[in-house]
């Protein structure tokens, strides 16, 4: 029962009927009130209208005697003879007026058909719906007839206005069921796609993180299902990255302490004599573990954005050169020839010399090692105007268009034949994070058989 009542549901359809509610509550008094007044009015003005036959009688009693004092045997008796002309000109069995009253310009009742309503004051409104009569173009007095107080009205009269708002009653329950009908078929609507979002999120949660919600509809509800199932694939992705990362880690260190481990049980078992050459063998596998656990650590610090950037005033002319100049060895060592064609126009950026140099590093390395034997890598660079621009463009083996998305991905290889070429997988993460560290962009356009091409930014203001 709690379920029930604690449900969406149940809160949206109780909230539509107590503002139903409120609505036709407020619209039957309001109605009830003007209906009964309007009434009241008609009545009045009918039943005055009954009654001017005596005007022209007042009119003369004024003129004579200039004051109403005395008039009130003059008005019941008036007021008599026209019931009963009005009795004979109707039927005998009908009903006159009741009430009729002489009111003076204060609203108060001066004479009466009864005595009861003798220095009583009409309401304004009552006073509207008289007969006005006038002296010398002043009005001196009103006649008036039929409910002139308290509302009371006649049998006949009642039953019609108890009809009226008895309808008012029934058509009032009708819209609020129809209204509740049509609210329950809209949050039925509403809700179905919310609970088929309640029941993925609990799926989600438990790890199922290959369900997906199906909303068929063009409004809000179908946007939030289709981000809720782009969300979801995000975290597909982000498992799948985690996992097949977790894998890599322990592949790329299990590879150089394989190594290690089976070089110092050999020298242990006298296989090897501790020399200085296999020494220095051990010593460059425990600089590649050392290399991809600094790369590691470096990489999670620019992710988390906790890495320390030390920017001030640098020469990106000179850094590139420089650059190039310490790489040119290794790229002929592997037949390739590397070449700067940066303009010295180029003007002064304020950034962190050491990371930007370790990007452009690992951007000429990266094109070193997918560059075949008589390749050729260039860097240049070009001035934009908020901005300067840095490309590393080789003419290798190129990278196939569904795989240039991954190319920024921890230990993502587009060759796995070269997973043990010296590197450690980390090189481009690395350069994406510490360009985007600076304000930045880092950016792959890629044919095969053609080439590669990456470029990165760098904003003037630093």
């Amino acid at each position: 029962m709690q379920k029930i009542f604690g449900s969406f549901r149940f809160k949206l359809i109780t909230s539509l009927f107590l503002v139903v509610l409120v609505i036709l509550t407020s619209i039957y008094f309001v109605i009830n009130r003007t209906t009964e007044s309007e009434f009241k009015d008609y009545v009045i003005r009918g039943n005055t209208n009954q009654m001017k036959g005596i005007e022209e009688h007042l009119v003369d009693y004024y003129k004579e005697n200039q004051t109403w004092n005395g008039v009130e045997k003059l008005f019941q008796s008036q007021v008599s003879d026209q019931l009963r002309g009005n009795r004979r000109g109707i039927g005998q069995g009908s009903a006159g007026p009741q009430n009729v009253a002489l009111v003076g310009t204060d609203r108060v009742v001066i004479a009466a058909s009864g005595e009861a309503l003798i220095g009583e004051k009409v309401p304004s409104g009552a006073i509207e719906q008289g007969i006005s009569i006038e002296f010398n173009g002043e009005k001196v007095g009103t006649i008036l007839a039929g409910p002139l107080l308290h509302g009371d009205l006649d049998q006949p009269e009642q039953q019609f206005l108890d009809t009226v708002n008895r309808t008012i009653l029934i058509s009032g329950a009708i819209g609020l069921g129809i209204a509740l009908i049509l609210g329950w078929l809209l949050f039925r609507q509403l809700t179905q796609p919310l609970n088929k979002l309640t029941r993925a999120t609990e799926k989600i949660s438990s790890g199922a993180l290959d369900h997906r919600v199906s909303i068929e509809a063009y409004d809000e509800l179908g946007a939030l299902g289709d981000s809720f199932n782009q969300m979801t694939e995000n975290l597909q992705e982000s498992e799948n990255i985690r996992k097949r990362m977790i894998s890599d880690i322990a592949h790329e260190l299990r590879t150089p302490l394989t190594v290690l481990s089976g070089e110092v049980e050999a020298i242990r078992e006298g296989v090897y004599e501790p020399t200085d050459e296999k020494l220095e063998e051990i010593q460059e596998d425990l600089n590649l573990l050392n290399r991809l656990i600094e790369d590691l650590r470096e990489l999670t610090l620019a992710e988390a954005g906790e890495l320390q950037l030390n920017q001030g005033p640098t020469n990106i002319v000179n850094l590139i050169n420089r650059a190039a100049d310490r790489l040119k060895g290794v790229a002929r060592g592997e037949g390739t020839e590397l070449r700067a064609d940066v303009p010295e126009s180029l003007p002064e950026l304020t950034i962190d010399a050491d990371r930007i140099l370790q990007v452009v590093n690992n951007l000429v390395k990266n094109a070193i090692r997918h560059t075949e034997e008589g390749g050729e890598i260039t860097i240049t660079a070009e001035e934009r105007p908020d901005l300067v621009r840095v490309i590393v463009e080789d003419n290798g083996e190129g990278i196939p268009p569904e795989k240039v998305k991954h190319v920024f991905d921890r230990f993502y290889r587009a060759d796995s034949s070269r997973s043990g070429d010296g590197g450690s997988g980390l090189g481009l993460s690395i350069a994406k994070e510490l360009v985007e560290a600076h304000g930045g962009e880092i950016l792959v356009d890629s044919e095969v058989g053609v080439g590669t091409s990456v470029a990165f930014t760098l904003p003037k203001s630093g």
